[in-house]
């Protein structure tokens, strides 16, 4: 796996090279620390598999650069690095195109971990960006303060909203659910459309605004 390093302070890059290189990921890194050495490295490697990238360099926005790479790069994923874990910043993180998000205060097999869901087809959020505060003003959302029922999901796709939202692939979806691989898929477009979203991404991002909690599947459950 090569991933490319974004990030303007040299420790923080030489750091993550190290744990990643020294990984079960045995990752090859190479670095940038701002927008013209990004857009450089991915010229000259056009094999890079993964994107870890600050959300504040010197030169532009990381969310304004993650726009631009998924625009021209749609099938390489981007996880955003930030010292900040908010739900606002996560959400728009997600929404233009982030396939992950690390608090640098994560712990490295946190950020090993994250980055094998991300590059099997999964997203990772930090558990604590998906905490409901104890009170919120009302929204003007209309799927503000709603249920999984009144979402209109059939139970097996509220079992795969769950796990959705926990950043699961559909690889292991099927595997936690005991389900084939194109019925999960089916599911998956299911939920995307009665969210009215087009990614996993946004199922989570969408899933900030609503207030409620996260839904816990029922593992293996019976039936499609």
């Amino acid at each position: 796996m090569k991933i490319l390093i974004v990030d303007d302070h040299g420790l923080v890059r030489e750091g993550l090279q190290a744990i990643l290189s020294r990984s079960e990921l045995y990752a090859q890194c190479v670095q940038a620390w701002d927008a013209a050495s990004l857009w450089s490295q991915l010229q000259q490697h056009p094999d890079i598999d993964l994107v870890l990238m600050d959300i504040q360099l010197p030169d532009a926005s990381g969310l304004s650069l993650l726009a631009d790479i998924t625009q021209r790069f749609p099938s390489l994923p981007v996880i955003m690095l930030s010292a900040d874990h908010d739900a606002a910043i996560v959400k728009h993180s997600l929404e233009q195109g982030a396939r992950g998000f690390l608090p640098k205060s994560s712990l490295n097999q946190v950020l090993v971990s994250a980055i094998r869901l991300v590059a099997a087809g999964g997203v990772y959020v930090p558990p604590e960006a998906l905490q409901k505060p104890a009170s919120r003003p009302a929204s003007t959302d209309p799927l503000a303060a709603v249920t999984v029922a009144s979402l209109g999901f059939t139970p097996r796709q509220a079992d795969v909203f769950g796990l959705l939202l926990q950043g699961m692939s559909n690889k292991q979806i099927c595997r936690a659910l005991d389900l084939a691989e194109p019925t999960v898929k089916i599911h998956v477009r299911g939920i995307l459309r009665t969210l009215g979203v087009s990614s996993r991404a946004e199922v989570i991002a969408k899933f900030s605004t609503l207030n409620m909690s996260p839904p816990m599947p029922r593992h293996a459950a019976a039936g499609g």
